[in-house]
């Protein structure tokens, strides 16, 4: 016969939702007078084994969950795109696994029942799917990389946040460990599936599926372009032309036009439209003819348009390709029109003199081959600058130095300089307290050399966590040597005093730094009437050259390209391709005038010639008369 308060203590315990064996097993006796006196973990309120739910610890193991997923997907994006994880990223998302695993120990125990039938799983689950699809909305460029591309990453990446979750129920651990080896091979799923096809000016991702046939622009045009020579008359008007990169002084500025500054009532007139070979190319104007570089197929390109019905003059093919997942496909240089002489630098490295009548080769040399350099990620930038007898070009890759200079007849190699690695800039011809000299942006900074043998007279180091430099310098004061040099990726700008010491060694002094101000990153910024414009990471803005200060910020046109002729800047917009015309004002964004010109991602730089404006990406090309 049960004792009447044993009765009582049993049927107690059943009325005790989550209790253990060892409540049910404890008798009157057993029981505390006072439920006060007893231990905490044995509280009538406590749901779990001991009573304490460890709140921190659950927030701690989510948070250091969610601060995987950065560089977790950094790491299988950067492998899918170079073959292998950057070294740092893949240590972070390995120590933010262990540290989640040290963390989240029986917590799916501890939290069973106040989390009810979601429990700590469904948890972290539902935390991950929203942080992956979330990631993916700012990372991919376009609806494909976020509805498709989100969803197989998510589904990919679960495996191995189950992994490192298993010890968050120790004594089921064996199970919850077969559920995360079981589905582990889904980890292959989404880069099997999907491949980064390239990125946006914002680094924006591009997705499409690995087996589907990638885009080759410019391929067909291969076989259907015939590409026999056909001699013309290239007759230069100097007044003009736009006969190398960033025009006749590299400064993205060309003589003040009489333009129409109402575009709706006065719209450009679109000339001709055209498709063309893919590269990252401009365009060199010179009397009634065009040149740029694209790759077809197989063939780099240097190819001649009529300016007036864009129709292709002759051809320039050489057998090689380049193409980097980053980006993309062709050559990125553009031609430089001198005295009679056509030169290009291709994605490879290819130095090629042309006639520029015929499209007839007269030299080429390969400049990674004849200066021990190698390309970099994004190939061979630099254009070709002509100086007197000279072609000054930036090798990339080089053991020594960032220069060289070729004899611009033969060929012949005359001299290698410069002091650090070259970025992607282009080389360019200033003069800083009336000495001549070669001006270019380096993998570490900036710097000056010698127009005659190639020496280092100064440098400066300003970049960024990535080394790469890409925005042309910008002189500022010739006499009294002011250089601006912006570059992006956080870094922003600075403008350097340049000037000869009394031992013949240059010094350099810093007039201003804007950090974070005008991270120009792959564009050039302008200068007009005391404020430079250009484009901060995509938007528009103006700093006093004074005082380095920001006037304004407005204008979202992302990556694009600009130049100035008077106080009007002409814009291309990265993606879609809009044509804009905005004043120069120190006041305020000033928009005048917008037009569609190109339908996808622009990178090339605009060129204009008198009235005639020809802007082009890795698709097409367009020549419109400005009103």
């Amino acid at each position: 016969m049960v004792p009447p308060g044993r009765h009582r203590a049993l049927s107690g315990t059943h009325q005790i939702p989550g209790s253990t064996l060892t409540d049910r097993l404890m008798t009157s006796d057993e029981l505390p007078a006072n439920p006060s006196d007893s231990p905490p973990e044995m509280t009538a309120t406590s749901d779990t084994v001991t009573g304490r739910r460890p709140w921190w610890r659950l927030l701690a193991a989510l948070g250091t969950t969610a601060g995987l997923m950065y560089p977790l997907g950094r790491s299988i994006v950067i492998g899918m795109l170079s073959g292998r994880p950057e070294t740092r990223f893949a240590c972070l998302a390995a120590v933010g696994f262990v540290l989640v695993a040290i963390l989240c120990i029986n917590l799916a125990v501890r939290f069973r029942n106040r989390l009810g039938r979601v429990g700590v799983d469904g948890l972290v689950t539902g935390l991950w799917t929203l942080l992956g699809m979330g990631l993916l909305w700012f990372a991919a460029a376009d609806r494909f990389g976020f509805l498709v591309a989100g969803p197989l990453f998510v589904v990919s990446t679960l495996p191995l946040i189950w992994l490192a979750w298993v010890p968050a129920d120790l004594p089921a651990w064996r199970p919850r460990l077969w559920r995360a080896v079981r589905w582990l091979p889904l980890v292959a799923l989404f880069p099997s599936l999907m491949s980064v096809q390239g990125l946006t000016g914002g680094a924006e991702l591009l997705f499409g599926w690995r087996f589907a046939p990638r885009q080759d622009p410019g391929a067909q045009l291969q076989a259907t372009s015939s590409g026999a020579p056909s001699a013309v008359e290239v007759i230069p008007r100097p007044e003009e032309d736009f006969p190398q990169y960033l025009g006749p002084q590299r400064t993205a500025v060309v003589a003040s036009r009489p333009l129409a500054t109402d575009w709706n009532a006065q719209p450009p007139r679109e000339l001709w439209r055209r498709e063309i070979g893919a590269g990252w190319s401009g365009f060199a104007i010179v009397g009634d003819f065009a040149f740029t570089q694209e790759q077809r197929g197989d063939q780099e390109c240097v190819v001649c348009y009529a300016l007036d019905d864009g129709r292709e003059v002759w051809r320039h093919a050489d057998a090689v390709r380049f193409e980097s997942d980053m980006g993309g496909i062709g050559p990125r240089a553009t031609p430089t029109w001198h005295d009679g002489s056509l030169y290009t630098v291709g994605g490879t490295g290819l130095l090629t003199c042309l006639d520029p009548q015929t499209g007839v080769q007269r030299w080429q040399v390969d400049l990674l081959k004849d200066n021990d350099g190698g390309a970099i990620s994004h190939g061979m930038c630099g254009s070709p600058l002509v100086v007197g007898d000279q072609v000054i070009v930036s090798p990339t890759g080089m053991k020594r130095g960032c220069l060289a200079s070729y004899d611009r007849s033969t060929g012949a190699r005359l001299w290698q300089g410069g002091r650090h690695p070259a970025s992607y800039g282009s080389p360019a011809l200033v003069e800083l307290c009336g000495v001549p000299q070669v001006l270019l942006i380096t993998s570490k900074g900036i710097e000056g050399a010698d127009l005659q043998t190639g020496l280092s007279l100064w440098n400066y180091t300003w970049t960024n966590d990535v080394r790469v430099n890409c925005s042309q310098p910008l002189v500022i004061d010739p006499a009294q040597g002011r250089v601006l040099m912006c570059t992006g990726y956080t870094t922003g700008s600075v403008l350097l005093e340049v000037r000869p010491g009394s031992d013949a060694a240059w010094e350099v002094r810093e007039v201003w730094l804007a950090r974070g101000l005008m991270k120009t990153k792959f564009t050039t910024a302008v200068e007009w009437e005391g404020s430079v414009y250009g484009l901060d990471d995509g938007i528009l803005a103006c700093l006093d050259l004074t005082t380095g200060k920001q006037r304004w910020k407005g204008g979202r046109y992302r990556h694009g390209q600009l130049l100035r002729t008077g106080d009007l800047l002409v814009i291309v917009a990265e993606d879609p391709g809009d044509v804009v015309l905005v004043r120069a004002n120190p006041r305020r964004h000033e928009e005048l005038g917008r037009i569609p010109a190109l339908a996808t991602m622009t990178w090339n730089n605009p060129a204009l010639s008198g009235r005639r404006l020809l802007v082009r990406n890795n698709r097409e090309a367009v020549c419109f008369e400005l009103p």
